[in-house]
């Protein structure tokens, strides 16, 4: 089993575990870690793929809507207290 498959296979038992439990913080690494590869590569998928090259306007809105979903994710996470003006 290749390595990217074997993460994806327990990814997956981890990422509904969290949200059961209502582990903020990883959702949160898990749309910044979307982020990353999709600037390297200039490819992203909302319901399609989109490339940074043919549609970037769009690209980027998806890439800045991650990052924040992912900082807000996170900090709700560290301040519970602020948590509703966050999530």
């Amino acid at each position: 089993m290749s390595t990217r498959r074997l993460v994806n296979h327990m990814a997956l038992p981890v990422l509904l575990v969290a949200a059961v439990l209502g582990l903020y913080w990883v959702w949160g690494l898990l749309f910044l870690w979307w982020l990353v590869p999709s600037v390297m590569t200039g490819q992203t998928a909302l319901v399609f793929d989109i490339s940074r090259q043919h549609d970037p306007i769009l690209f980027w809105a998806v890439a800045i809507l991650w990052a924040v979903f992912g900082l807000m994710m996170i900090a709700a996470s560290l301040f519970p207290t602020y948590a509703i003006w966050l999530v």
